[in-house]
């Protein structure tokens, strides 16, 4: 029977992407009918309950977590929802900072079935969901790229609203597409470096750099003078042998600063690659 099933998902992956998705979203439908019952606020505070064994302090919140948590509850701006589309933020960023920050874009589409051999000519690329987080498809080589299995990850993906997921409103009203993006080439032997700027109303505070080194990857924390903070990410270590600053980092401030200036809070990913600022993303949660 699962052989069956993976044989027709592979089928429709590869003749009928669209119907996939569909078929994953009636799916989704039915297996979170339960939690979508359950109001915003509890909820919240039943998963931060989960996940750190304390109750959420929502009308007084203190510390960071809490404070986001608190944040779930207001209404996205429409600009928080445009920011936070993989798709539309492009326009926010080029306005706002200039389009040669921006990873040059192959195609946008809200049709899985656009994502073909014939419509994406290039020999790398990336293939990333809007909406969400983990939609995510790199390829090195089209000739050895399965498009097959892209297309079944992205209707996975495309299939599910994030915001069931831990009710961030700014999710709740993006359209489901793919941006299909350059592949930027590494510039040193531990990776492409992305630089995760932390900023509240408008002012970046910290920066965690990812770095992946010797098939670890680690979340390393500096303050904006480059001084490590000893904060940790769950999961993840700190770089054991330090990381210099990006010669860039004035300019990687400035630009995270900009756009970041509308929002109480926000994080804004950049990367440095071969001497040249290119834009990540926003997220606020």
């Amino acid at each position: 029977m699962s052989t069956m099933k993976e044989y027709s998902r592979q089928f429709l992956a590869r003749q009928a992407p669209d119907l996939l998705t569909h078929l994953y979203r009636w799916s989704r439908s039915n297996r979170f009918r339960g939690e979508r019952r359950i109001n915003t606020r509890e909820f919240i505070e039943m998963q931060y309950r989960a996940r750190t064994g304390r109750e959420l302090q929502v009308d007084e919140p203190r510390g960071l977590s809490e404070k986001l948590n608190a944040l779930k509850l207001m209404p996205a701006t429409a600009l928080q929802t445009i920011c936070a589309d993989k798709i539309k933020v492009r326009d926010y960023v080029a306005e706002r900072v200039g389009p040669d920050i921006l990873i040059p874009a192959i195609l946008s589409t809200y049709r899985l079935r656009d994502i073909t051999p014939e419509t994406i000519r290039e020999e790398a690329f990336v293939l990333k969901t809007n909406h969400d987080f983990g939609g995510v498809v790199i390829c090195r080589d089209r000739d050895t790229f399965d498009w097959g299995a892209a297309r079944a990850k992205l209707a996975d993906h495309l299939a599910f609203n994030h915001w069931y997921r831990h009710r961030e409103p700014v999710y709740r009203d993006i359209r489901p597409g793919v941006l299909v993006e350059a592949f930027l080439e590494p510039d040193a032997a531990d990776g492409l470096r992305e630089y995760k700027i932390f900023c509240f109303h408008g002012r970046p505070h910290f920066i965690m750099v990812i770095r992946e080194k010797d098939g670890v990857r680690s979340k390393t924390v500096f303050d904006t003078d480059w001084q490590p903070l000893p904060v940790r990410r769950r999961g993840a270590p700190a770089a054991a042998d330090g990381i210099e600053p990006p010669q860039s980092l004035r300019s990687l401030l400035d630009i995270a600063t900009e756009l970041a200036a509308p929002f109480a809070f926000s994080r804004v990913d950049l990367y440095e690659n071969f001497g040249r600022i290119r834009f990540g993303e926003i997220t606020f949660f």
